[in-house]
């Protein structure tokens, strides 16, 4: 392999190692990490150096170890009633209201009818607010914090547990995607479109 490519294979380990230090989410940091790892240990043989090999080799080994604990862990989920005009409800708000409002703004919000907490593991990880009208459910904000954002919660109760809906009698949930990320992750979720022009999701339970 030509100097050139190598050095090219240095400056990638670097630029995703990078990459994986801006990343919220410990798991996709720990992939991310896990890559660029590899490619420094591709690096470091091509290079002639083991140290830098054998430290990279061990690193891509040590994230490897954590992601399998993280995919092989049992977490608990539950919903609890939030009450929105306590202390609690509009600290989180504030805290995640730049995020918050790319769903729904916080004067929209607060005319909603019923809010949830979100727990995994006994933590508040995100809230969800709507209106209920007979079988059907309108979700306005379903809002992860970025420590979760790794689709548990939401293959947690749309995927794998519907009956925390149906059991409620509840057979039909609306929603709406302002933007692209949220699109995706509805979608993910099992949510079909509403139409062919409009932000309007559904999912049939």
């Amino acid at each position: 392999m030509s100097a050139v490519w190598v050095e090219w294979i240095g400056y990638i380990a670097s630029i995703v190692i990078l990459i994986s230090l801006l990343m919220s989410s410990v798991v996709k940091l720990r992939w991310i990490n896990m890559v660029g790892a590899l490619f420094f240990t591709l690096y470091g043989s091509l290079i002639g150096s083991t140290p830098v090999a054998l430290v990279n080799f061990c690193i891509a080994l040590i994230d490897l170890y954590y992601l399998y604990q993280y995919y092989k862990s049992t977490e608990t989920f539950a919903f609890i009633n939030a009450d929105m005009d306590s202390d609690l409800f509009n600290h989180f708000l504030s805290i995640n209201r730049e995020e918050i409002e790319k769903q729904i703004s916080l004067e929209a919000l607060k005319k909603s009818g019923k809010a949830l907490y979100m727990l995994r593991d006994n933590n508040i990880a995100g809230i969800m607010v709507g209106d209920r009208k007979g079988d059907e459910l309108e979700i306005k904000l379903d809002y992860v914090t970025p420590r979760y954002q790794d689709f548990k919660i939401g293959e947690y109760y749309f995927l794998r547990h519907p009956e925390v809906f149906t059991d409620d009698g509840i057979k039909r949930i609306i929603t709406h995607a302002q933007e692209e990320n949220h699109r995706k992750y509805l979608e993910k979720m099992g949510f079909k479109r509403v139409g062919t022009d409009t932000k309007s999701y559904e999912k049939i339970l």
